[in-house]
């Protein structure tokens, strides 16, 4: 399948409208071309693909279930996102897409819940978890130097959340009474912290350049 401009706005278009009346069966139909082509490795058909999750929010409902917080929330969002890139080429078409995607994003919820109730330990080595948080819409692993890059960059009030997060493997309310700030505010920050980072190795991914 050849994914070109007017085929992304057929099956976006598709995808929308099946999403409007809540037609699971019919988003599977649309995206049916789109998951064969990712599944066989193509990385534009799963580009898009990621797109077609994130803008249609097509993994919400599991992760609503078990999750009420909104920075909460859109840190499972990501966390699918880079599961399903992740886990595509094992996915057999035993069962629909959309029920595949549901496990995922409930599982990825449910690791959500565990780190907010200090249930898991600390990620290995240094920057491994980042790493996984700025696979974002890409099938390509941003390296260590871009992400330090990006840090850089980054607002301090923003950048100290995340590092304690991502780096040192603190939970969210250890951060928030190290920084004496609300636990909703840590979440805010290392969302839009992460959301940052992402979005600048993306745009480097893009550019084929560097972040500078």
């Amino acid at each position: 399948m050849t994914i070109d401009a007017g085929t992304q706005l057929r099956v976006d278009a598709e995808v929308a409208a099946a999403r409007g009346r809540g037609d699971f069966p019919a988003i599977d139909h649309a995206v049916a071309d789109v998951v064969d082509a990712a599944t066989n490795g193509d990385p534009a058909a799963l580009d898009f693909l990621l797109r077609l999750i994130d803008k249609h929010r097509l993994a919400l409902a599991p992760v609503r279930k078990m999750l009420i917080d909104e920075g909460d929330v859109e840190d499972a969002m990501q966390a699918t996102l880079m599961a399903v890139t992740r886990g595509i080429a094992s996915f057999e078409r035993r069962s629909r897409f959309t029920t595949w995607l549901y496990r995922v994003a409930e599982r990825e919820a449910l690791q959500v819940l565990r780190r907010n109730r200090r249930v898991t330990q600390p990620d290995g080595e240094d920057l491994d978890q980042l790493t996984e948080q700025v696979r974002h819409m890409s099938s390509i692993v941003a390296s260590r130097a871009m992400i330090r890059q990006a840090l850089e960059e980054l607002d301090p009030r923003f950048r100290e959340p995340v590092v304690m997060c991502d780096v040192d493997g603190l939970d969210y309310a250890t951060i928030a009474e190290h920084l004496g700030i609300p636990l909703n505010t840590v979440r805010t920050r290392i969302s839009r912290g992460r959301q940052y980072i992402a979005d600048r190795i993306q745009e480097q991914f893009r550019s084929g350049g560097s972040l500078a």
